[in-house]
């Protein structure tokens, strides 16, 4: 607990520590709402006492405020202990008040009365229409040479209310302003209270839009005098990410590896603390990824209109149009959801939205550039160009983000996790991601017979260095074909990175595999999957030894049901200040 003087009224600070989270706010809320939640919780449980709350002592303030004011802070602080040690019967009151209690004067800042559009902006000094577009516009002002934005969010008149609740709920939640820009205030224009209006209590109606048809497309009945405007003022200072990607490649200048981690690490750590407070999905595009020097934050959260533009979008309306391309920015479960009558994911939606905006900026293309985001394949030579620009973890990042399975898609967090390690270990070399010049070819292979042999020997010739994917899922497998593809890797091509997914595979002999995967001379990482694979003990000394005898792998990534073979590994693998990660797998 805690206090602060505003003018003439004492604002008391509450610090909300999630205990499972560890997330932390703060809140600031006057003493008469503390008393009406008091009160509240007291009628709803009439049958069970509340502590006793402290009461004001007006006389007491006269002489000592600053005095009685801490002493009240320290009770009401007792209070709330007392409440939260033994809470009572119905205290959904108190809960929602501990997850959804705004601050008081974030509150204000936001709800700001306009009656005029022309006496706001005579403060406001014109730049620039920044978008303008089927939903509403964006228009660049200054204000003492600070940068702001004016939305104009067009909305339908009978949801207008719950829109503007909604927004206005993300906006009171959003606390942390160096992830975030700042709005600061959220607003309708509406027409100016008169005698009889302020006598009798009532609020003037927002003003209508004189704009016609604007929902005509969507519902017919929609026409001209339906729509609402909100408004809201937001903070702008930098560049937007989309911009910065024009400039760079105009330049030729990709970002280096730390400047990608920094935005992606900031971008992240943004989306957790929305997820945090519930708020997803989100439209995250590159437009609203705003940058200045190193500075990285997230702009446009929960506009009330992009739901509108989505649906314009994916019903097909923007063909030919600006916004055609921004299709790439919604996952393949989003496009398909009046196909597919399924409970969509809001924060794995965001995972794709975020692997989108990562690989704009890693290979400096545009939206259309990314045609065809929506197959596996293409992603994997997407993810095999950023991996010869940034290395494999940046890569696996993308792919991750970008699986066409939303139940395969990695969830913010773990991406997150992923980017802190590359920033932390960078696998001990600069050169693995930045100095490694060579091109590096990406190669799938989803069966092995002796014709896709032939196939990948010519394969092999044309880009002799490779990155390959050897995905054998519940096959049969011929194990001298088997040899034979591993031979050919080791004699003809320079392996970098293999992934050898041996889930379920039937005849597969482990010590031959493990012989013919020693044959890769230039070998940095490694993952194997070998769930429902039945490995003997002596196999199991075998691969040991073997794997202890191939010094150039960097990472090794062991996906396995068998606990004594992993068991083994943690205690007898010798690959010293290496990446090593064991996973113990049911059988799927």
């Amino acid at each position: 607990m805690g206090y602060e003087n505003i003018t003439d009224n004492v604002l008391y600070k509450i610090r909300i520590i999630d205990l499972f989270t560890l997330d932390q706010r703060e809140i600031r809320v006057r003493y008469s709402l503390l008393l009406e939640l008091h009160n509240a919780m007291q009628e709803y449980n009439m049958n069970y006492q509340l502590p006793q709350f402290p009461k004001k002592e007006y006389l007491k303030t006269l002489f000592g405020e600053n005095k009685v004011i801490k002493e009240r802070e320290q009770k009401i602080g007792e209070y709330f202990q007392q409440l939260l040690k033994s809470p009572p019967p119905n205290h959904k009151l108190l809960l929602d008040f501990l997850r959804e209690g705004v601050d008081t004067i974030r509150q204000q800042e936001l709800l700001k009365e306009v009656t005029s559009k022309t006496d706001m902006l005579k403060y406001l000094k014109y730049e620039k229409v920044l978008k303008k577009a089927q939903f509403g516009k964006t228009t660049l002002y200054s204000i003492n040479g600070k940068k702001i934005i004016l939305h104009k969010f067009y909305v339908m008149q009978h949801q207008s209310d719950s829109l503007f609740s909604s927004y206005m709920k993300a906006h009171l939640n959003i606390l942390d302003f160096s992830l975030f820009t700042q709005v600061n205030s959220i607003f309708y224009i509406r027409p100016k209270s008169n005698f009889v209006d302020n006598m009798l209590g009532s609020v003037k109606q927002p003003k209508v839009s004189k704009k016609p048809n604007i929902f005509m497309k969507f519902q017919p009945q929609y026409v001209r005098g339906e729509a609402v405007k909100i408004f809201s003022i937001e903070e702008y200072e930098g560049q937007n990410l989309d911009e910065v990607i024009r400039e760079r490649k105009n330049k030729n200048k990709p970002f280096n590896l730390d400047e990608l981690l920094n935005i992606i690490q900031r971008i992240l750590q943004a989306i957790i603390q929305l997820h945090k407070r519930n708020i997803f999905p989100n439209r995250i595009l590159a437009t609203s990824i705003i940058i200045s020097n190193d500075i990285v934050k997230l702009a446009s959260i929960q506009e009330p209109n992009a739901k509108y533009k989505e649906k314009y979008l994916l019903e097909g309306h923007a063909i030919s149009s600006e916004q055609e391309f921004d299709i790439v920015y919604y996952p393949p479960e989003k496009i398909h959801q009046q196909y597919q009558q399924q409970q969509l994911n809001g924060r794995l939606i965001d995972s794709w939205h975020f692997g989108v905006c990562i690989l704009k900026a890693a290979l400096l293309c545009t939206n259309k550039e990314l045609d065809g985001i929506h197959s596996s394949y293409q992603v994997d030579k997407f993810a095999n160009q950023v991996q010869m620009l940034y290395g494999d973890v940046i890569a696996e990042i993308i792919m991750l983000s970008l699986k066409q399975q939303a139940h395969q898609r990695a969830d913010i967090r773990e991406l997150y996790f992923l980017a802190n390690q590359t920033a932390i270990i960078k696998f001990q070399s600069n050169f693995l991601y930045q100095l490694e010049k060579t091109q590096i070819t990406y190669l799938a292979i989803n069966e092995i017979t002796e014709e896709k042999l032939q196939s990948i020997q010519q394969q092999i010739q044309k880009s002799p260095i490779l990155s390959v994917k050897v995905n054998l899922y519940n096959q049969q497998i011929d194990q001298q074909v088997l040899d034979k593809l591993l031979q050919l890797l080791g004699n003809f091509a320079e392996v970098k990175y293999i992934t050898m997914i041996l889930n379920k595979t039937q005849n597969l002999h482990f010590g031959n595999f493990c012989i013919g995967l020693q044959k890769l001379k230039q070998l940095k990482h490694v993952s194997l999957d070998l769930k429902g694979i039945n490995i003997e003990k002596e196999e199991i000394d075998q691969a040991l030894k073997i794997f202890n005898q191939m010094d150039s792998i960097e990472r090794f990534i062991l996906d396995c049901s068998s606990m004594d073979f992993i068991n083994s590994l943690k205690s007898e693998l010798k690959l010293e200040s290496k990446i090593v990660l064991y996973f113990e797998s049911q059988l799927i």
